[in-house]
């Protein structure tokens, strides 16, 4: 009988267990006579009945491993991927009432394949384990190997872990068999205190349904029997195709020659979201797009109108990726094994589908087909040439710069050696970097000139296969003969430039030598009239002081303030190159201790002024400690002297970082000043207060500035008029 009309009667199968719920009450009655007289039989026919179940469920594994064998042998699969499908759909067949009852799979080499409950055997080789678990099942393996080398396929006892449970042994009955062809032995087994709860279950049941009505159900039986003709292998059949059908991950389809859907196993809601019921309405045009659809029908003409021509050619299995929708709308990918079923007379009657969800693997491919075309693209349209070549240095691939800058066809290069191809050299170029990466495995680097005095930088990376062998070399060329020459005009610039910085090193030297003698000169030859000034004015106002009258006397004391003045601008200006001159030496100088130092000489020079003073503490940077200590004291002592009108003086210093850089600080709130103003204040001798208002000769703030920028800093200003000024200072760490 076809195996559509197996799958379908198997919803019938359980007509004796509702004819048996009826006569229940009656047969409670006989329950005594049957306990005694029938359950041994009974007991032994279970033992039967397992006994050939677990056969018929290793030649149903035997007929799954067949299968992904001729799909091997036909060259649809290679044989590990043949292998790995056959060893996944196996480990997803569960049967018996629990789902609990398993298959297993090992080698000849003792090799564990497939085990549901113990996948820390996978993998593995157990003869090579010194695990005392591992040993038992390694002597278990060995007497399955030698049961199978002897008479193929048997049973035998043993005990093994219940299921899961690695603590617990139970005496097991199992039927093994050898896969030949792939050098395997697959098994199953029942526990034997499944069988005698078993027994124990169907006896106290049965108890309860026999005798009154034991002849009707015997003449059922045997009317079905008769009937039916073969309906225990029937059923069998049925159950083994069922169990595979229905315990699989992949979907199983059956369609009828006018490709209307026959049967649809239960997975098919994991695959489309449809129900059995529901996809059983349903046609190919409601479940393939378009595309895939037209496909489908080709191919399905295709293979009959073959048929047609030649009715005794063998079978194949067709596989097809097709898209298919979904029940929420959504499409997916599907690999379809396709294979005809044929009926007792040779004459096809149904295609078999069994499909699986590829949609993650098609979105891989996609990827990856993705990332070579975009590593393509970024290959074109490099400026530099690249090249793949074998190991004779033939050319095997070029990107799109080497057809350019060539002007000739990849097709031209092919299997053309380069040097011979591109220099018209009978031998690799002298230096070649190809050639040394082919020598040594490495990279290798270099820059090589050809007759026409081109300049071209090279870099060979050679390629390994699987295994490690260089299989060629990938060749990187960049033309740089305008850097080269650029590089030649920078070489004669640098030579110009050091003549030059020498010539003005010199020029320096000469300038420096010059400002020290003007130093001396100002230092020396300025003062001494100046002390002859201010002690003559000194002594006229000590002898004659009397005889003056008060404007002869205003007159005396104007010139002891200008000479004063000019002593104090000699000073200032003696301070200048000295802070321009002087060479630095670096060191960690702590700020803050000298801000208070100073702040505490100037409230001692003027105790009658109240200052409030706030220091941060351990301010440091690193720096020469001569020049700042000049730089802090000229912005302290311009704190001072603007907030000298204020009834509430402050003055603040402190420091914090932004950017990454140390920035400091001396904040008061004296007069302040306008910011127009805020880069001029900085130049030497000018000034924005009369000397009435604020003593000073407008050199200050150029020292510190000097002391700053010496130092690699920075210092601007921050201030609005009448509510003080902020000056910042940076120093590089």
């Amino acid at each position: 009988m076809p195996m559509i009309g197996l799958l379908k009667r198997f919803r019938k199968s359980n007509w004796h267990l509702k004819l048996l719920l009826i006569l229940f009450p009656v047969l409670f009655l006989f329950v005594f006579v049957y306990r005694f007289l029938i359950i041994p039989t009974f007991e032994e026919d279970i033992y039967s009945e397992k006994m050939l179940q677990t056969a018929e469920m290793v030649n149903i594994g035997l007929s799954i491993l067949d299968h992904f064998y001729q799909l091997e042998q036909q060259g649809v699969l290679s044989r590990s991927e043949a292998q790995k499908e056959a060893a996944e759909l196996i480990r997803g067949i569960n049967y018996g009432e629990e789902k609990l009852d398993y298959f297993w799979i090992n080698t000849y080499d003792n090799l564990m394949i497939v085990h549901p409950f113990r996948k820390d055997f996978e993998g593995r080789v157990l003869s090579d384990s010194d695990d005392p678990d591992d040993i038992y099942t390694y002597e278990l393996f060995q007497r399955f190997i030698a049961l199978c080398r002897e008479q193929g396929a048997g049973h035998i006892t043993y005990y093994w872990q219940y299921y899961d449970e690695q603590d617990r042994l139970e005496e097991k009955l199992s039927y093994v068999a050898s896969f030949e062809p792939w050098d395997w032995i697959i098994g199953t087994g029942v526990y034997l205190v499944d069988l005698e709860m078993l027994i124990s279950q169907r006896s106290n049941i049965a108890s309860l349904f026999i005798l009154l009505l034991g002849v009707a159900v015997i003449a059922t039986l045997y009317y079905y029997s008769k009937s039916r003709v073969t309906e225990k292998e029937l059923l069998e059949s049925e159950e083994k195709y069922r169990i595979i059908a229905e315990n699989t991950a992949d979907t199983i389809t059956i369609l009828d020659l006018d490709l209307k859907y026959v049967y649809i196993s239960p997975s098919i809601y994991k695959l489309q979201g449809y129900t059995v019921e529901e996809a059983m309405n349903r046609n190919l045009e409601q479940t393939l797009t378009p595309d895939s659809l037209q496909i489908a029908l080709n191919t399905f003409l295709e293979e009959m109108s073959q048929i047609n021509e030649d009715p005794a050619k063998p079978d194949k299995t067709v596989q097809l990726v097709l898209e298919e929708y979904k029940k929420d709308g959504s499409t997916i990918w599907v690999d379809n094994s396709l294979s005809l079923l044929r009926n007792e007379q040779g004459q096809p009657i149904a295609i078999l589908s069994v499909a699986r969800d590829i949609t993650e693997r098609k979105k891989q491919e996609e990827s990856l087909r993705r990332e070579q075309n975009e590593k393509s693209l970024i290959l074109d349209n490099l400026a530099e040439r690249v090249t793949y070549l074998d190991c004779d240095m033939r050319i095997v691939w070029a990107n799109q710069a080497v057809m350019l800058q060539e002007g000739k066809s990849l097709d031209s290069y092919i299997g053309e050696k380069c040097y011979k191809v591109w220099h018209g050299y009978d031998e690799p170029c002298s230096g070649c970097p190809i050639v040394k990466a082919l020598q040594t495995g490495e990279v290798s680097e270099g820059v090589v000139v050809y007759p026409d005095d081109r300049f071209w930088k090279m870099t060979g990376s050679p390629v390994y296969d699987k295994s490690g062998r260089i299989t060629g070399v990938l060749d990187t060329a960049l033309e740089i003969s305008d850097l080269k020459k650029a590089e030649r005009e920078l070489k004669n610039l640098n030579e110009e430039l050091e003549a030059r910085v020498r010539e003005r090193t010199e020029e320096l030297i000469r300038a420096n030598k010059e400002l020290a003698a003007f130093t001396y000169s100002v230092s020396h030859d300025l003062r001494s009239p100046l002390r002859g000034i201010s002690g003559f004015t000194e002594a006229v106002l000590e002898d004659y002081g009397e005889r003056l009258n008060r404007q002869g006397r205003d007159y005396l004391e104007r010139v002891l303030k200008a000479t004063a003045r000019m002593n104090e601008l000699i000073d200032d200006l003696l301070k200048l190159s000295r802070v321009t001159r002087q060479e630095i030496h670096n060191n960690k100088v702590d700020l803050s201790a000298m801000v208070v130092a100073y702040s505490t000489y100037l409230q001692e020079e003027e105790p009658d002024r109240k200052v409030e003073f706030r220091i941060q503490p351990g301010c440091t940077v690193t720096g020469d400690a001569a020049l700042l200590r000049i730089a802090l004291e000229n912005l302290i002592n311009n704190a001072w002297k603007y907030t000298g009108k204020m009834e509430q003086p402050q003055i603040e210093f402190g420091q914090y970082e932004e950017n990454g850089k140390n920035i400091c600080y001396v904040k008061d709130n004296g007069v302040g000043f306008n910011m127009a103003y805020r880069e001029k204040i900085f130049n030497a001798f000018h000034r924005l207060h009369t000397p009435a208002e604020y003593p000073g000769t407008g050199v200050g703030l150029s020292i510190v500035q000097r002391i700053v920028e010496r130092h690699g800093g920075e210092i601007w200003a921050v201030s609005e008029e009448g509510k003080g000024a902020v000056f910042y200072f940076s120093i590089p760490s």
